[in-house]
């Protein structure tokens, strides 16, 4: 193995499509409201949660996945709780 190839062992690239299943638990920020609807973008993807509060915009909130199409990059979540503020 070179030094080339120490130096990068364990480095992988990060997805902007990351790809869930349901029932994963994951915490995302709200950063919008479409259409009335709540939602979070994740990379290039968008999760809509269900059952945030009214004053969640740009929050950060622990959800349950629900359903995910891998395809669309698209699915749905269910609000756990509220875990932090936006920094901005």
């Amino acid at each position: 193995m070179s030094r080339f190839e120490k130096f990068l062992a364990g480095w992988s690239l990060r997805s902007s499509t990351p790809s869930y299943d349901p029932g994963d638990v994951i915490e995302v920020m709200i950063t919008g409201d479409a259409d009335g609807e709540t939602v979070a973008r994740i990379g290039d993807s968008t999760l809509r949660i269900e059952g945030a509060p009214d004053d969640a915009l740009n929050t950060r909130v622990r959800v349950a996945v629900e359903t995910w199409d891998e395809t669309a990059h698209r699915g749905t979540g269910t609000y756990r709780e509220t875990v932090g503020e936006s920094a901005f």
